[in-house]
């Protein structure tokens, strides 16, 4: 995997910097930095679930510029059939009878027979991907977040991480 861990973080270089050098201070040896863009940066991590753990509970009360820290379960190609294929997988990992709802920030792709590329809307992309997971859905209080966020990648390219996290973990730091 390029990269496994996401972090968000408030505009500004400074507040780049900032999250740069916390980042590395926390985990040293165990994140490398991989790319990032705009208030977006990108690392790779032995055990990214953990490492949005220490992060979080290293910022517990305090002020920062971090705003979301995200593990990755999956990146991929931001094409509706290969995050559908992800999202098979990790609706297997929902509870029978719990629920679950989908968040999508960017948007996906679809790859028509003649090699034509289009942009879908969120709730098309929405729709594509809830079809294969048989489970409730409650859009207000989820178990479950089916996350899926485009991203840039080495400036020009794109990737879909995506996630199956609790609520919590996606609620501002």
């Amino acid at each position: 995997m390029e990269f496994n861990l996401v972090v968000i973080h408030e505009p500004g270089i400074d507040n780049y910097s900032w999250v740069r050098n916390y980042v590395r201070q926390l985990l040293g040896d165990r994140v490398e930095y991989v790319s990032s863009y705009q208030s977006v940066i990108l690392y790779r991590v032995d055990d990214p679930r953990n490492a949005a753990k220490v992060i979080k509970e290293s910022l517990a009360g305090r002020s920062t510029p971090i705003i979301k820290v995200i593990p990755a379960d999956y990146v991929v190609d931001p094409d509706i059939t290969k995050v559908s294929e992800v999202v098979k997988e990790l609706a297997s990992r929902i509870p029978p009878n719990e629920t679950f709802r989908i968040t999508l920030e960017g948007h996906l792709f679809r790859t028509d027979e003649e090699g034509f590329v289009s942009e879908l809307g969120t709730l098309e992309s929405i729709r594509e991907l809830a079809k294969y997971i048989d489970r409730p859905v409650d859009l207000e209080n989820p178990q479950w977040v089916v996350y899926v966020r485009v991203v840039r990648y080495h400036r020009v390219m794109k990737k879909a991480v995506v996630s199956l996290l609790k609520p919590e973990d996606l609620k501002r730091l």
